[in-house]
């Protein structure tokens, strides 16, 4: 009868734990729609964009110019950690950004520092860049309490990578017609979702290339999906391939996506080969080194 009492109370354990964990992947699923928004930018962005404008030539300053403007009331993503705030400009799927606001550069890399004080404090922003436009900023520390400031002090500002530099790394992907037979945990993965449409892989130089831009080692599984495929999307979320993988920096480093979903972003950790859930709405997930094992637990949370 005792043992009877206990298993009653330690399956009423159980299902309150299941039932509390479903809980926050809905909160963490409904805060996701929160987090993107469409609004303008503060004051001290705005003083910010006039000193990342002057760096350059005139050429480059209409094209940044341009290109916050189209932002402006665009799709973004801004968030506010304990030392710092990151913001992602994502623009409308349906009215894109023109070829011609684009600048020559293409790869992703940090675009332009700039430090300065604000009542007394010192800041640091640092600009990055992605296919041939401004992808977003970080702003070192927290800057939620300045950020209607009227004046700034400017203590050095700089290029780090010349936007007028022609460097050409986006691949023009070859689409399979029908989505193959995948193997190993890719195949595991269809099982639970359908795909829309899968990408040829690329070739082993290819790989190489991209392989050098990740600061970290690839995780367990990661490569037996790009020998298989560039990428797979599905409704609720996308599979990157290597050449796809573009970073995230947070507090404590840059995390590198490797899958996207409708609430965060599966990512490996700069410097290590620990993978982590994302949360769009600031929560942090550790999932291990296995990237196959990872990513079946997200797709069975986003389905």
């Amino acid at each position: 009868m005792i043992l009877l009492k206990i298993i009653g109370v330690l399956a009423l354990i159980i299902i309150v734990i299941i039932g509390l964990l479903e809980i926050g992947r809905r909160n963490r699923i409904a805060s996701f729609h929160k987090e993107f928004n469409t609004k303008g930018f503060t004051q001290l962005e705005v003083i910010l964009f006039e000193e990342l404008y002057d760096l350059f030539d005139e050429n480059i300053q209409v094209k940044l110019q341009s290109q916050i403007s189209y932002f402006e009331n665009k799709r973004k993503w801004r968030h506010y950690w304990d030392k710092s705030m990151t913001m992602e400009l994502y623009g409308d799927n349906d009215n894109p950004l023109s070829d011609n606001q684009k600048y020559p550069r293409k790869d992703e890399r940090k675009l332009a520092t700039i430090r300065f004080k604000a009542n007394g404090e010192k800041f640091s922003v640092e600009y990055s860049n992605y296919d041939g436009r401004i992808w977003g900023w970080k702003i070192r520390p927290n800057p939620k309490n300045i950020q209607t400031v009227e004046s700034i002090e400017v203590t050095s500002k700089k290029i780090n990578h010349d936007p007028n530099e022609e460097v050409q790394i986006m691949l023009d992907l070859k689409e399979f017609k029908s989505i193959p037979k995948f193997t190993g945990f890719l195949a595991e993965v269809i099982e639970i979702k359908k795909p829309n449409r899968a990408f040829k892989p690329l070739l082993r130089e290819q790989i190489e290339f991209f392989e050098e831009k990740v600061e970290g080692t690839l995780p367990k599984g990661y490569y037996d999906l790009i020998e298989q495929t560039e990428g797979v999307e599905f409704d609720e979320f996308s599979i990157g391939g290597i050449s796809r993988i573009r970073a995230t920096s947070l507090d404590d480093g840059n995390y590198y996506h490797l899958a996207e979903f409708s609430d965060g972003v599966l990512a490996l950790k700069e410097g290590s080969s620990e993978l982590f859930f994302c949360g769009y709405s600031g929560l942090i997930d550790p999932l291990g080194t296995d990237f196959g094992k990872a990513l079946k637990q997200c797709v069975e949370n986003a389905c």
